[in-house]
């Protein structure tokens, strides 16, 4: 009767274990640790949800200069309004995707009116009102542009506070 007990025990204690585990990420390119990393400003990022899918189409694709990150404007498939803001709306209703510098080196960069999804952190950009996948660690199509050493160098700056803010400070 003991060692029935003891082994009942043991089940569910086993069982309360794997029914806590987390549930599977949504794709396998979700990164473990901090989602924030690399990112500029990443104190305005709210993270709603450390690692989304978002599929649709690419409206634009514009580097900006002063933090080194590619924004993408991603017009969502249907069913995805909910990785939405009202603050989306500023943007034409589309999801901001930003690929930072030190992922441009394996991050493919999309070309306008390509069909993509999109893995990465789901965040509240609070300085823009708006909802962003930032950044993005994994894009399905386009072509891979890595930073330079001067944006690495210069991003590297920014992210340890030895280049003042700009006019140009996107966050």
């Amino acid at each position: 009767m003991r060692l029935l007990l003891v082994l009942l025990t043991l089940v569910m204690v086993v069982a309360g274990c794997a029914l806590r585990r987390s549930a599977q990420p949504p794709s396998p390119h979700c990164r473990s640790g901090s989602p924030l990393v690399g990112v500029y400003h990443p104190q305005r990022l709210k993270v709603k949800s450390r690692c989304r899918v978002a599929v649709g189409t690419v409206e634009e694709v514009k580097p900006e200069v002063y933090d080194g990150d590619v924004h993408i404007r991603l017009r969502l498939d249907p069913g995805q309004d909910g990785l939405l803001s009202s603050g989306n709306a500023r943007v034409g209703g589309a999801l901001i995707v930003e690929i930072i510098p030190w992922d441009r080196a394996r991050v493919l960069v999309p070309a306008v009116g390509q069909r993509i999804p999109v893995v990465g952190p789901w965040v509240d950009d609070t300085a823009h009102g708006w909802f962003e996948i930032h950044p993005a660690w994994w894009i399905s199509a386009g072509s891979i542009q890595p930073a330079s050493a001067d944006e690495l160098r210069r991003v590297d700056r920014l992210l340890h506070g030895l280049e003042p803010a700009s006019a140009e400070d996107d966050g």
